[in-house]
């Protein structure tokens, strides 16, 4: 196939995919905006008050347990159901999941809004 094929094919592609849904949303704001003043900023919580987010056991494991305890709350936490989008919802659990010490894989915008 030619160059000029491939390149074009590529373009039709890229142009067909769509935008990102998460490009130029910012997880780490957002979690400093909605989510710092309780697991403060350095994801180490407030000792038997608010639990650190840094290493984590619900955090490193699925990114949808995450996902649910945004959507539904948990304890003193609130919901943040229409207070967040699901996109803003997946920039910050993808940041939570990502930042100090914790790994862990992205969640689309698609996967929380499906909960």
């Amino acid at each position: 196939m030619p160059r000029s094929c491939l390149l074009l094919n590529a373009a039709f592609l890229a142009a067909c995919a769509g935008p990102d849904p998460l490009a130029g949303l910012d997880g780490q704001r957002l979690f400093f905006d909605n989510c710092a003043e309780c697991h403060q900023a350095d994801g180490q919580g407030i000792p038997n008050v608010y639990p650190a987010l840094d290493g984590n056991e619900t955090v490193a494991g699925s990114g949808a347990d995450v996902a649910l305890v945004l959507i539904i709350g948990r304890g003193e936490m609130p919901s943040f159901r229409g207070a967040l989008d699901p996109a803003e919802m997946a920039a910050v659990i993808n940041y939570v999941r990502n930042a100090w010490s914790n790994s862990g894989a992205p969640v689309s915008a698609a996967e929380v809004d499906a909960l």
